[in-house]
């Protein structure tokens, strides 16, 4: 089982990635293109600080 450090990189990473990719779309369907993004890197974030404080 992955710690919660390395869970939250994959998080930000996988959420950049949708991003960048959806950004293209942003003109046709608005903020619904790169919402969903937006909360997995925010949620990889939060995660990420969580495992920072944890003892290791």
């Amino acid at each position: 089982m992955w710690s919660k450090k390395t869970s939250g990189l994959i998080g930000m990473i996988v959420g950049a990635i949708l991003f960048l990719l959806n950004v293209q779309h942003f003109s046709e369907q608005g903020f619904v293109a790169i919402g969903m993004p937006i909360i997995l890197f925010v949620l990889g974030v939060i995660y990420y600080r969580k495992g920072s404080k944890e003892k290791q």
